[in-house]
């Protein structure tokens, strides 16, 4: 009677460890698809934001036409800028290059 009543206990524990760990996995499903769930409207609403910003530049550009000729002259520029820095940086190690093995 003793052996049968500490293999019950036993069992007893299993099956409420069992059920513990079934009730922790659906909680931890309940939180992933959450959290999928959030991650999806969290990119929605990121799309919605970009374009929306698009559309109230393309209206601020539309309704501005010297706005658009002026972004191009300024892309024009740091383009020219970037070429400049590059040449230099390229003639620095030229140089560099031909004193320290020249």
């Amino acid at each position: 009677s003793g052996a049968n009543k500490t293999e019950d206990e036993a069992m007893q524990h299993l099956l409420r460890e069992r059920t513990h760990i079934s009730n922790s996995l659906s909680t931890s499903a309940a939180v992933i698809n959450q959290a999928s769930e959030i991650h999806v409207n969290l990119q929605q609403q990121g799309n919605s934001l970009r374009n929306n910003v698009q559309a109230v530049v393309g209206r601020i550009l539309s309704s501005i036409p010297q706005a658009n000729t002026l972004i191009q002259n300024i892309r024009r520029r740091r383009n020219r800028d970037d070429m400049i820095l590059a040449g230099v940086i390229a003639s620095c190690v030229l140089f560099t290059l031909y004193y320290l093995f020249g």
